[in-house]
């Protein structure tokens, strides 16, 4: 718990958040100078200049983006969206009392719709006059979308990644501190039960591999290597997230941790790596290409991957695709899902939707959010 003065700057993220704390700055930001009857280290914008219908919110002592994203956007783990609607705060990790937050942007709008009781759709037809003979007349549907997140903390947390086959993790999951309740009779004297939130665990690595006492830990299970379902060359080594952990004590080859959250049982030999930052998209879905729209002509790619099922997948399942930040792929982004026609000359046939969660440079991490037909890996996709 941090004590605040009056002058003194608020903490965002304090080290007993769940889950997901993020690192701590050392020092908070310098050169404090009044503004109007406060003390902020910035040098936020007048709150005249801000439009008039704008939502804002004066910062008292004791507030932090993480609850005011709880209290305004209706999830905690969204406040990056706060942050980024107020570029003046530099230094995300500090906020003042009396400075006044903009309180805008996708997630706002989404949490008004959230609160409401009832949301309706209104849908409006039009027709469109044919002035071009080549090309063919449609009715063209409008429909209002709220925007929503993408995703879940379990989405993002809980699922994994497809990163380099060899990526170098050297700090593991050596040993859990209950060993007779871990040790398994019969099981050759190894400890091959999982452990769980809340369980002691000691870890090969220490400050000599960078590891730091206080921090945060996403636990990685390296899995099978991912190939493409139609050349079969490797894409890369599917990474699964099992949990998280925090460094208690730290020497300079080992180290003792306790489980702060897990996704599934942790076995030993599991990785140690720095929690990514990772935002929850909010964004409107778009309705899917109708059935007299033409290809985008964007990138293309594939399905390379998905979580639990590979036949049958639909509405709400993770999946994993080919494309990434190198093809200007990025969260929030929106990928059309579609199959060739069986019947030569036939134009291709949509199957759904994803809406891309979080990127790597040749891969990305979406949820199917719409769906037409059933989808499997080695389906195609294409960036709207």
């Amino acid at each position: 718990m941090v004590s605040v003065r009056r002058v003194a700057p608020v903490l965002l993220l304090l080290m007993a958040l769940p889950l997901y704390a993020q690192k701590q700055s050392s020092r908070p930001p310098k050169n404090l100078h009044k503004v109007g009857d406060h003390w902020t280290a910035y040098n936020p914008p007048d709150p005249a200049t801000y439009p008039a219908n704008a939502r804002t919110h004066t910062i008292v002592v004791g507030d932090t983006l993480w609850d005011l994203a709880q209290t305004y956007y209706g999830n905690a783990y969204l406040w990056p969206q706060l942050w980024e609607s107020n570029t003046w705060i530099t230094d995300a990790h500090w906020i003042y009392p009396g400075d006044v937050l903009l309180v805008e942007g996708e997630a706002s709008g989404a949490s008004v719709a959230t609160d409401t009781t009832t949301t309706t759709s209104e849908t409006e037809t039009t027709a469109e006059t044919q002035t071009d003979p080549s090309t063919i007349v449609a009715a063209e549907i409008k429909r209002e979308a709220t925007p929503i997140p993408l995703g879940t903390e379990a989405d993002v947390y809980c699922y994994g990644y497809i990163g380099h086959p060899e990526e170098p993790m050297p700090n593991f999951v050596a040993g859990f501190e209950d060993v007779e309740v871990m040790y398994q009779p019969g099981l050759l004297n190894s400890q091959e039960a999982g452990a769980s939130a809340g369980d002691l665990v000691f870890v090969t690595g220490g400050t000599s591999t960078g590891l730091v006492a206080g921090e945060t830990y996403m636990v990685i299970e390296p899995a099978e290597t991912v190939v493409h379902p139609r050349s079969k060359e490797v894409i890369g080594r599917q990474y699964n997230y099992q949990g998280q952990v925090r460094i208690l004590c730290a020497e300079e080859t080992t180290a003792r941790a306790v489980i702060t959250q897990s996704c599934r049982e942790i076995k030993l030999g599991t990785r140690l790596k720095p929690v990514p930052q990772l935002p929850i998209p909010i964004a409107r879905v778009p309705d899917m290409p109708a059935f007299c729209d033409v290809p985008s002509g964007r990138s293309t790619g594939f399905i390379v991957e998905s979580q639990d099922w590979e036949l049958g997948l639909g509405e709400g399942n993770l999946v994993q695709v080919n494309l990434g930040r190198d093809d200007q792929v990025q969260p929030g982004d929106f990928l059309v899902v579609y199959r060739d026609s069986p019947i030569a000359g036939q134009p291709r046939q949509i199957l759904g939707e994803i809406g891309i969660l979080t990127t790597e440079s040749r891969t990305a991490t979406g949820k199917i959010v719409a769906m037409r037909r059933v989808m499997q890996i080695g389906d195609y996709v294409e960036r709207r």
